[in-house]
């Protein structure tokens, strides 16, 4: 029966992905799908780890369930399957109930073959219910890493899997990542409860990449990028990764001065804005995205010439992920990181912001318990904004440690977040436009100018109401964004404008109701955590200073001790350069000036 249905896969791999043979590792991993191995599977970024799971599905009975965080991206991946003739579809919080309810029907009947499912939707107990209705034959867990707390990407959603799991009836379980140290794998298979797994992993290693560090004198990034995508006509397509959303504000107005077609991409824009700059990119119509790290999961564009990190990471997972998006074709592509001493700073304010004081974490529950009291509903969900909850608190606080602090009580089972909320800005014109610009003082040149310019682009939206994202109007108008919003308040306080923030909270359902001084965090465990994230930073830190082969150095990290030096990375070719003079020893010096 096997045999028949790798024979089956060989034929429905030519029809489905015009693929003659299968890539190193996919074979391996299917085959112990059909013999019903659990298996976590570790492939390089580009290595095809979505077709293991989508051809397996089509000889398999049942369905095959995807379990994916990329929300923003499953359509894109459905309506990828659906062009090759693979029956697919997906649920998440972007559907009403009326159509989960009926895709739910569909799923039943078997017109699917494949469905995404967002991890959060296993909080819905109704939906699990339905789900014990289906037979699933394969759990799929894609970006398998986020269920662990020492990966780069964890996301406590994910840790109710290992209970979906056995919702379904306990199907063949795959694991898939990219980028997993043996602590992280070790990880992955314990929370998954994955009994005598299968490791499939074919190395790390991408030769047709070029990583080089360039110090940055004077902390000038910007310029130096400017040059090298101003030099050569012919680079291609790349990625920018940047710390901040600012930053990626700043740098897109820099390049589309200099005649570079960049766009902006941050987790900050709605998801028509994100889905926009994604189909620019993709369609060539912008040559560069500068982003934050929340750009680049699920992008199948395979001509991607170079990744380049403006600011340090703070992972060499993080980084590896991220610089591996070049030259998925399998062509020459390079990955800079521009360095300066300074950078770390950046970092360290992150940690702080990812590792909460414990104090903070309880202060923020006593919060939460007293603001439900006042609900009339005790059982329903409270909707809240990150900025409600630290005016409560009783130092600063900024909004990312209260966003884990939500994590870390989620993760212990005191609260669930069922989902996020985000809005774009609002603004409506109170009276004509020329009135308006008439307010402003002929002192103001810069607002009057900024106001001008809002009249000419946007005249009908403001006089009808608008929902606008200030990032990309201040990259059309080619103005600060911080300049436009204060013309914009400005305006407002005047009464000239109506205007409302755009609103970031999230939903917030309170599971245990104990007094706070009886929440049981693990101490231990938070304080191992925050110590892990500086070690893994001094990591990434010593990647840039390190003077051996930049790729030997990643692939070993990741546990692959027969890694040799590539040859063709910025401190491999120094190397070469020494030893053609004919030199082997040579100090750091000698290494450093060439």
């Amino acid at each position: 029966m096997i045999n028949k249905q790798k024979e089956q896969l060989k034929e429905l791999l030519r029809i489905h992905f015009q693929y003659g043979s299968f890539r190193p590792g996919q074979e391996k991993a299917i085959d112990n799908i059909l013999e019903k191995k659990n298996t976590l599977v570790v492939l390089p970024t580009g290595a095809g780890k979505s077709l293991i799971y989508q051809l397996s599905a089509l000889v398999l009975e049942g369905i095959t369930m995807v379990i994916s965080p990329l929300i923003a991206l499953m359509k894109d991946q459905v309506d990828s399957l659906e062009k090759v003739g693979i029956p697919a579809t997906f649920i998440n919080s972007s559907i009403s109930p009326q159509e989960t309810a009926k895709r739910l029907v569909q799923i039943k009947s078997g017109f699917y073959k494949i469905v995404y499912i967002a991890p959060e939707r296993f909080y819905n107990q109704a939906f699990i219910t339905e789900l014990k209705k289906i037979k699933v034959s394969l759990f799929a867990v894609d970006e398998a890493h986020c269920i662990s707390q020492w990966g780069h990407d964890f996301r406590p959603s994910y840790l109710r899997l290992k209970e979906a799991i056995k919702f379904v009836g306990s199907p063949v379980v795959i694991a898939l990542t990219a980028t997993a140290t043996p602590e992280v794998r070790d990880d992955i298979i314990k929370q998954l409860e994955l009994k005598d797994p299968e490791v499939v992993i074919t190395g790390f290693a991408r030769p047709n990449l070029q990583f080089a560090v360039v110090p940055a004198a004077n902390g000038k990034k910007i310029e130096s990028i400017v040059d090298l995508l101003t030099s050569d006509a012919a680079l291609g397509s790349g990625i920018i990764y940047v710390g901040t959303r600012s930053k990626a504000d700043e740098l897109v107005e820099v390049l589309t001065d200099h005649g570079i077609k960049a766009v902006v991409y941050h987790a900050g824009m709605d998801a028509e804005s994100r889905n926009w700059v994604q189909e620019k990119f993709m369609t060539g119509d912008a040559q560069v995205v500068v982003a934050t790290n929340a750009f680049g999961l699920g992008i199948n564009k395979k001509d991607i010439r170079f990744v380049i990190h403006h600011d340090l990471p703070g992972t060499i997972e993080a980084y590896y992920q991220e610089a591996g998006r070049a030259g998925r074709d399998g062509q020459p592509s390079f990955c800079l990181l521009f360095y300066h001493q300074q950078d770390r700073y950046l970092r360290e304010f992150f940690i702080k912001g990812d590792n909460p004081d414990p104090n903070i974490i309880l202060e923020i529950y006593d919060f939460l318990l007293r603001r439900v009291s006042l609900e009339i509903d005790e059982s329903a969900s409270i909707l809240l904004t990150y900025a409600e909850i630290a005016q409560s608190l009783s130092e600063s606080v900024p909004e990312m440690a209260i966003g884990t602090a939500l994590k870390i009580l989620e993760k212990e089972g005191y609260i669930s977040r069922p989902k996020e909320k985000t809005s774009n800005s609002f603004l409506k014109a109170k009276k004509d436009w020329l009135e308006i610009m008439a307010s402003i003082s002929k002192r103001a040149k810069s607002q009057m100018e900024i106001a001008e310019k809002l009249g000419e682009r946007y005249l009908s939206e403001l006089m009808t109401g608008w929902d606008f994202n200030p990032e990309e109007v201040a990259i059309v108008l080619k103005v600060k964004k911080d300049a436009l919003l204060r013309v914009v308040k400005k305006l407002a306080e005047k009464d000239l404008v109506e205007y409302r923030p755009p609103f970031r909270g999230t939903e917030i359902k309170i599971l245990k109701i104990v007094e706070p001084g009886d929440v049981n965090l693990d101490y231990k465990g938070l304080k191992a955590k925050a110590a892990r994230a500086y070690e893994k930073l001094d990591e990434m830190e010593s990647y840039v200073y390190q003077l051996g082969c930049r790729q030997e150095y990643i692939l070993k990290y990741f546990g692959d001790e027969n890694a040799r030096p590539c040859g063709r990375c910025d401190n491999c070719l120094k190397m070469n350069q020494i030893k053609a003079r004919g030199g082997e020893d040579y100090t750091k010096k000698e290494y450093l000036s060439c």
